[in-house]
């Protein structure tokens, strides 16, 4: 990574406070048990990546709170941005405890860029038009199709049980945006959000869409292992499913899960 910076995902002494411990998300006990030294690495490398995922997510539900107080956005879409933050804060912190029950060390290194989410010229309305529009019902719908998938896929598991504790947040994720659009439309938040037209939305969703397919959502070596299906397995009790089943589940998820949470909205991509 260009410009990288390196993040610890550690814990304090307070973590072991029991008032501190009831108010912090707990992982399960792991036991990844005698593994292949490159199942463990694929894995390990696997849950690190979901670690990174989740905390630029918090990065970025902060920046949303922040533009929905700029705002003055009703009270409640306040609270539920919060929400999320939290919840993408916990998604790392049990991302993180996997990764080290696979031998991470808990460093997890990210792009400036991730952690900043730097707000751009546009004015405020179009800077929170396009995360919510992009990151939340394209993106975050995305996610919410993917996890399920895996949870479809997975054989139980500690590892399962982290995704399938994602996996009930992100419902609130994957449904905020086209709730939100869809009030934009009907002309709910007129007073603080005017709507910027559905024609400007197609326009923007469809570069997000045209991006979001080409990214190289696996890598070749969980490929080239998932051939063996000893080695599959494994990665699976690790919570790690067929990557071309998941690339599939990837491109399904674009291609319908997307549109159809648009046209819940009342508009057709």
């Amino acid at each position: 990574m260009s410009d990288a910076v390196e993040l610890l995902f550690d814990r304090s002494p307070l973590a072991a406070d029991p008032v501190c411990a009831k108010r912090l998300v707990q992982p399960p006990a792991f036991e990844p048990g005698e593994l292949p030294l490159e199942v463990r690495a694929v894995a390990c490398r696997a849950w690190e990546a979901r670690t990174r995922s989740e905390y630029v997510g918090v990065m970025i539900t902060r920046k949303l709170h922040g533009l929905l107080v700029d705002v003055n956005a009703p009270m409640d879409l306040q609270e539920l941005a919060l929400v999320m933050t939290l919840q993408e804060q916990q998604h790392a912190a049990l991302c993180a405890a996997a990764a080290r029950s696979l031998g991470s060390d808990g460093a997890v290194a990210f792009e400036l860029s991730e952690l900043q989410q730097a707000r751009s010229a546009q004015p405020i309305e179009a800077q929170l038009h396009e995360i919510i529009c992009g990151t939340f019902a394209v993106g975050e719908v995305t996610a919410l199709g993917l996890i399920k998938h895996a949870l479809k896929t997975l054989p139980d598991s500690p590892y399962r049980d982290v995704l399938a504790t994602i996996a009930a947040d992100e419902v609130l994720h994957g449904r905020i945006g086209p709730l939100l659009l869809k009030a934009m439309r009907e002309g709910q938040t007129a007073g603080w959000l005017p709507y910027r037209g559905d024609e400007t939305v197609r326009r923007f969703v469809a570069r997000q869409i045209q991006a979001m397919r080409a990214r190289d959502v696996v890598e070749a070596d969980e490929v080239a292992l998932a051939r063996d299906p000893a080695a599959a397995a494994a990665l699976a009790r690790l919570g790690i499913p067929d990557p071309l089943a998941f690339k599939g589940a990837y491109l399904a998820a674009l291609e319908t899960d997307v549109p159809a949470a648009f046209a819940k909205a009342g508009l057709n991509l």
